[in-house]
C-alpha cells in the first residue's frame, strides 16, 4: 500500500506543477463550465495515453523508456523522432520550471532572475542524485506539503459571491490557446517506466496509480482555478481585466495572490505553494529524463544529471518570457512521443486495438492544429 501511495504521489506531483500558474493565466476567458469539461476530458486523455506506453513496456517485458522501445520496434527513424521529441519536451519543461521558479523568487526577493536560475539547477542536480527509496520519500513529502498548501490557499481565497462562473468564452482562440497548455499540465506519461519498475510490473497497481494520480490534479485544477478567479474578481477587477488581456506574467500573478491575502502567513503559503508545485513537476520530469539519458547518451549518473540541469538553465536565461511561450509549445511536442509514437508502435506490434487510444490520436491531431494556428496567427 505504501509503494502504491508513493507511486500515486509521483504521478500527481509530476502533473501538479506549472499548471497551477499557467492554467489561470490561460483559462481566464473560458468560464468554469468550459474549463471543467476540458479538464474532465484530460483525465481520460492522460490516463489512456499513459496506458499506451504501459502496454508497450509490458509487451517489451522490461522497464525502458519510449525512446529505447521505439529503437527496438520502429527502427532508426522512429528512434530519431522519439529521441528528439522526448528530449525537446523534457528540456522545454525544465526550462519552464527553472524560469517559473526564478521568476517567482525574483518577485519576492528582488534578486536578479539570471542569478536564481543556476541555483534552481544545482538543487535539482542534488535531488536527482538520491537513491530511489530516498527520492520517493522526498517526493511524497513534497506532494503532501503541496496539497496542504493548496488546500489552505483555496480556503483563504474562496469568495462565495463571485461572478466568475458567469464568464463565457469570448473567442474560439481562447480555447485554442488553452488546449496545449492543459495537455502539457497533465504530462505524466514520461514517468511510465519509473512507475512500472517501482511497482514491479503489477498492472492492477499501475492502473490505480495512474488513475488516482491523474484524478487528484484534475480536481485540484478545477477547484484552484475557480477559487483564484473568485478572489481576483472580488478584490481587484482591474487586475482581472489585465489577466483577460494576457498582460500578466507568472511572477506578477503569484505576487498579486500573495498581496491580496493581506496576511503575512498566507503570503508564505502562496510562496511555498508556487515553489513546491514547480519543484514536484521538475523532479518527475528530471528522473524520467535521467533514465533515458543513461540508456542512450551516458551511463554516468553525474554526466546525465549535469546535462539535465545545464541545458534548460541556459535556455531559461537566454529565452525571454519562457514560462508561457515554451509551456504552450511543449503541448505540440508532447503529442509526438506521448500519443503519436506509442500509437504507431502499438499498431506495428499489433498489441491492441483500443477505441480510447484512437480517441487520443484524434485529440492529438487537434492539439497540433491548435498550436500551429497559434504560431501563424
Amino acid at each position: 500500500m505504501k509503494k502504491l501511495l508513493n507511486a500515486i504521489f509521483l504521478v500527481s506531483g509530476t502533473a501538479i506543477g506549472a499548471g497551477l500558474i499557467a492554467l489561470p493565466l490561460t483559462a481566464v476567458n473560458l468560464g468554469m463550465t468550459v474549463t471543467t469539461f476540458i479538464i474532465a476530458l484530460m483525465i481520460f486523455i492522460a490516463y489512456q495515453s499513459s496506458m499506451m506506453t504501459i502496454d508497450l513496456i509490458e509487451h517489451h517485458k522490461k522497464s525502458v523508456s519510449i525512446v529505447k522501445i521505439s529503437k527496438e520496434i520502429g527502427g532508426k527513424r522512429s528512434f530519431t523522432i522519439s529521441l528528439l521529441s522526448f528530449y525537446t519536451l523534457s528540456f522545454s519543461l525544465l526550462t519552464v520550471y527553472f524560469a517559473g521558479s526564478a521568476d517567482s523568487l525574483a518577485a519576492f526577493m528582488n534578486i536578479d532572475t539570471n542569478f536564481l536560475i543556476p541555483i534552481c539547477a544545482l538543487l535539482l542536480f542534488a535531488i536527482l542524485g538520491l537513491e530511489m527509496h530516498q527520492f520517493s520519500k522526498l517526493n511524497s513529502t513534497l506532494v503532501v506539503l503541496l496539497m496542504a498548501a493548496i488546500l489552505v490557499s483555496m480556503i483563504k481565497v474562496h469568495i462565495g459571491n463571485s461572478e466568475y462562473h458567469n464568464v463565457t468564452v469570448s473567442r474560439i482562440s481562447d480555447i485554442v490557446a488553452f488546449l496545449p497548455i492543459i495537455f502539457t499540465s497533465f504530462g505524466v506519461q514520461n514517468i511510465c517506466p519509473n512507475v512500472y519498475e517501482y511497482l514491479e510490473g503489477d498492472r492492477k497497481k499501475i492502473n490505480r496509480a495512474f488513475f488516482f494520480g491523474i484524478l487528484i490534479p484534475a480536481l485540484v485544477y478545477v477547484a484552484w482555478i475557480s477559487c483564484v478567479f473568485q478572489n481576483i474578481l472580488s478584490t481587484d477587477a482591474e487586475f482581472f481585466q489585465k489577466l483577460q488581456s494576457h498582460q500578466v506574467s507568472a511572477g506578477e500573478f503569484i505576487k498579486f495572490l500573495c498581496e491580496s491575502s493581506k496576511s503575512p502567513y498566507m503570503e508564505m503559503f502562496f510562496k511555498v505553494l508556487s515553489l513546491f508545485a514547480i519543484a514536484t513537476s521538475a523532479i518527475g520530469t528530471g528522473i524520467a529524463l535521467l533514465k533515458s539519458i543513461r540508456e542512450t547518451v551516458s551511463r554516468s549518473s553525474k554526466i546525465a544529471r549535469a546535462i539535465i540541469c545545464t541545458v534548460p538553465a541556459l535556455f531559461a536565461i537566454l529565452i525571454p518570457n519562457a514560462f508561457i511561450n515554451i509551456l504552450s509549445f511543449g503541448g505540440m511536442i508532447a503529442i509526438v512521443f506521448v500519443i503519436f509514437m506509442p500509437y504507431y508502435l502499438l499498431k506495428k506490434q499489433k498489441v491492441c486495438d483500443d477505441l480510447g487510444y484512437t480517441f487520443c490520436l484524434i485529440f492529438g491531431i487537434i492539439i497540433v492544429i491548435c498550436e500551429i494556428s497559434e504560431m501563424i496567427s
